[in-house]
């Protein structure tokens, strides 16, 4: 119980750190990421220069509050679940690779239960250039959980395939289960993990923009598959994956602190120690 407790208040702290650690840059590349989405085509130029011509400077910043909020909830349960689940899991299932993706299908669906609400009234805000915005009017339940389904699909998508490949590079790279991943296999994990990951789940993630966007009616009404259609048949992959180079730089700056906090945590009290114990 002690080790217990002692694990969730260090996953706490160290989630909180690294949202405070990183939180600055990564709203502003998720905010160019983001109107560059819901604008399909235009440059990075033009969605700086659209955001700086309508808000200023301060228009970098449009939408911090619901994703501060977002970030620093999901510290909250997302750290035990990455190491609990798979433990519990270990004493019934051995094959680690389906572990992790049950850990990350349960992670995702619960997930998209709790953050739907903040990525609504973000992708609202960062893709809406009128002042005096108001974020109560949205504060519906009708409206808030807009795009819910593609929210829980593109959760389970990034969960699952972040933890099979995290566990699959970081384990690789090592000579023993208990053995620290060291700052070089760190980067190299944390590159991996990244690029895997956009490629896999960034489609989803420029759906999700333009279903939770304000006035944008039309994507709410069609199946996901009608979607992806739509957007490739006008934009080719360049219109699935716009805004990915903005967003691999701010997952990669995620992967840096998470990867090594995931290998810490497990060979103190996940997986890794289970191992060591056999």
């Amino acid at each position: 119980m002690g080790d217990y407790i002692k694990a969730l208040i260090e996953t706490q702290v160290i989630g909180a750190f690294r949202v405070a650690l990183t939180m600055p840059l990564e709203h502003v590349l998720d905010r160019i990421k983001t109107y560059k989405q819901s604008k399909q085509g235009i440059t990075y130029i033009q969605s700086y220069l659209d955001i700086k011509g309508a808000r200023g400077l301060i228009g970098l910043y449009d939408g911090f509050y619901p994703s501060f909020l977002r970030n620093m909830v999901k510290q909250y349960y997302r750290w035990p679940m990455m190491i609990f689940i798979p433990s519990m899991l270990n004493d019934h299932i051995h094959n680690q690779s389906i572990n992790k993706i049950i850990t990350g299908a349960s992670i995702g669906l619960f997930e998209s239960c709790i953050i739907t609400p903040f990525e609504r009234l973000k992708t609202l805000k960062m893709t809406s250039m009128a002042t005096g915005f108001g974020y109560l009017k949205y504060i519906t339940l009708e409206s808030i959980y807009v795009g819910f389904r593609i929210q829980t699909t593109r959760q389970v998508v990034s969960w699952t395939n972040y933890l099979y490949w995290d566990h699959k590079v970081r384990y690789a790279l090592k000579a023993e289960p208990g053995q620290p991943l060291s700052l070089v296999n760190s980067l190299i994990a944390s590159s991996l993990s990244s690029i895997l990951n956009i490629i896999a789940v960034h489609p989803f993630d420029t759906i999700k923009t333009l279903v939770q966007m304000e006035g944008n009616q039309n994507y709410r009404k069609i199946s996901l598959y009608q979607s992806f259609k739509i957007v490739y048949q006008n934009y080719g992959l360049r219109g699935l994956y716009a805004g990915w180079q903005a967003r691999i730089i701010a997952y990669f700056c995620q992967a840096l602190l998470t990867t090594p906090t995931i290998d810490y945590l497990e060979r103190n009290y996940g997986i890794s120690k289970t191992k060591k114990q056999l």
